[in-house]
């Protein structure tokens, strides 16, 4: 059923043809520079690692790729388009993603990396590869963009003639190393990203009719001088939904393989940082460089539509209170400044301590990173009254907020051991790793029903609207001054003048130095985490 809606979406279906082995894996992670933490193997293994025929029974059209997320992601979608292309074998190798953080530790990169070469080496003759890869990962000490160290290490084991894949996250950020080492590139085309499996269908259907010698696909791309811009950014909402169909309609022509837009996770700190197009054409080098022209022209032209204006944090909670919606649903405040879901760590008290001194007749549900609490908690008992010094991340230089409460509910969830502590209608969950609760479910594994709140804090821009949708009808903006403000996206250096630092009239003189070999992630321009004012209210 999956396989047959998939492949009506992606076109001609690569059957025909000889035998073939693809062998397929995950490496996944989304780094930011201004976080505290480093990402440690726990990060992984306690959050999605999957190994042989455990993956190949994940990413099956009977599976649950993602437990308790997403049943189809990427790699399900490569394995139904093995299916409907049929007599392809394919390889499981391992999957491994963590929640984003901050960047990698260089001895569990080699460690992801190393066990992924080891597997294809012990995979016998393949015919390709493909991998599903996030394109804005960061390593201690490493000053080049990790996805193309994978993919060279990837290379020098199957050797020329096998072809590699490689679908990305949207808020990937393209280099040359990543984008000369690929024979088929494509990205998400939804923000919120919801069409993962699509993602890895269309990846496969390419990778197999290449393979199979129905298409010969080249490539173009583009960078531009743009690190924010574009609005919300999200697919089908204005200004970006225009560029994301006029893509659409691009790919109805058979000559067009695929085309992608990269609008960047701006928190790394290479400096080749930037929005990119990616197209690609069977066998048609000028139409190529042609459309990614065109697509590049279309994303420039947004580069000045504000994102909505981010409240302080007793102007968002006013706004929420008296919201029209609420008495449809809790309203929704984004600490966009402590945005888990791009790296930070999910630690910051400062909308903590301002709900609880201005909304106290608000049943209000947040969520806050802080391991000493957990350490101090979890060894009292459920039902007990006590009182809580939170402190949230070690080193982010949040305020300390104490909290009267009970201890309401003890669980072992996603994020570690995770405690609930209500104090009046407040209702705080301390976890232990970073916290991500995009899905009602984090409430419910605490004993408490997310419609229920007035108010639900998320550290998450955009991907619990897929979760949320029948519950929340209202997303108020905060800022609070964390890993994820703004402010560092405009506070650091550039290699090139960048917007909305600068304005650059046109990306054209830019784009040949941006896509010049190297990444440059040891960048010193970066400004640090806790320090600096709040995210101004209103991009340029």
């Amino acid at each position: 059923m999956i396989g047959s809606v998939l492949g009506a979406l992606a076109g001609p279906l690569g059957r025909g043809g000889r035998p073939l082995r693809i062998a397929y894996g995950r490496i996944f992670h989304e780094a930011c520079a201004y976080s505290p933490l480093t990402t440690t193997r726990e990060a992984f293994t306690g959050f999605h690692r999957l190994e042989g025929d455990a993956l190949a029974r994940a990413a099956s059209l009977t599976g649950s790729e993602l437990e308790g997320y997403l049943p189809a992601a990427e790699l399900t979608g490569f394995n139904a388009a093995a299916r409907v292309a049929g007599d392809v074998e394919t390889v499981p190798l391992a999957s491994s993603l963590a929640v984003p953080s901050g960047p990698v530790d260089r001895d569990v990169f080699d460690w992801l990396v190393d066990d992924l070469i080891e597997r294809l080496a012990h995979a016998g003759r393949l015919d390709g590869v493909y991998l599903a890869l996030h394109g804005s990962m960061q390593v201690v000490g490493l000053d080049e963009a990790p996805e193309a160290v994978i993919l060279r290490r990837v290379r020098e084991v199957v050797g020329d003639e096998a072809k590699l894949a490689a679908s990305f996250d949207l808020h990937g950020n393209l280099s040359a190393g990543i984008v000369d080492a690929l024979d088929v590139l494509v990205a998400y085309r939804t923000n919120p990203h919801w069409d993962l499996a699509p993602t890895g269908y269309r990846a496969g259907n390419r990778l197999i009719r290449a393979l199979r010698g129905h298409v010969r696909p080249v490539h173009a791309w583009r960078k531009l001088p743009l690190v924010l811009g574009g609005g919300v950014t999200i697919d089908f909402l204005k200004p970006m939904n225009e560029v994301f169909r006029f893509m659409r309609r691009l790919e109805r022509d058979p000559k067009v393989l695929s085309a992608s837009l990269f609008m960047v996770h701006p928190f790394t700190a290479a400096d080749d940082l930037g929005w990119a197009v990616h197209v690609t054409t069977d066998d048609d080098a000028a139409l190529a460089e042609r459309l990614a022209d065109d697509i590049a022209d279309e994303a420039w032209a947004r580069r000045r539509v504000p994102m909505p204006r981010l409240l302080p944090a007793d102007e968002a909670i006013a706004e929420a209170a008296s919201h029209p919606l609420r008495r449809l649903g809790p309203v929704t405040l984004v600490d966009c400044d402590d945005i888990v879901g791009a790296g930070a760590p999910g630690g910051n008290t400062r909308l903590l301590q301002a709900l609880m001194e201005r909304a106290p007749d608000l049943t209000a549900y947040v969520p806050v990173h802080d391991p000493r609490a957990i350490e101090q908690l979890w060894g009292r008992a459920e039902g007990e009254s006590l009182e809580v010094s939170i402190r949230g991340t070690e080193g982010y230089g949040m305020p300390e907020v104490r909290v009267r409460g009970v201890l309401a509910k003890k669980a072992t969830t996603d994020f570690g051991r995770t405690v609930r502590l209500d104090a009046g209608r407040l209702q705080v969950a301390l976890t232990e790793r970073a916290p991500l609760p995009v899905h009602p479910k984090f409430w419910r594994e605490l004993g408490a029903r997310a419609r229920d709140a007035d108010v639900i804090v998320q550290k998450n821009f955009f991907h619990y609207r897929m979760f949320y949708a029948a519950t929340s009808f209202a997303h108020v903006p905060v800022t609070t001054g964390g890993a994820t403000s703004f402010d560092h996206v405009r506070g650091r250096d550039y290699r090139v003048p960048t917007y909305p630092v600068d304005d650059p009239s046109d990306w054209r003189p830019w784009d040949p130095t941006l896509r010049q070999q190297g990444w440059g992630g040891a960048q010193s321009g970066l400004s640090r985490p806790g320090t600096g004012p709040a995210a101004s209210s209103q991009l340029p």
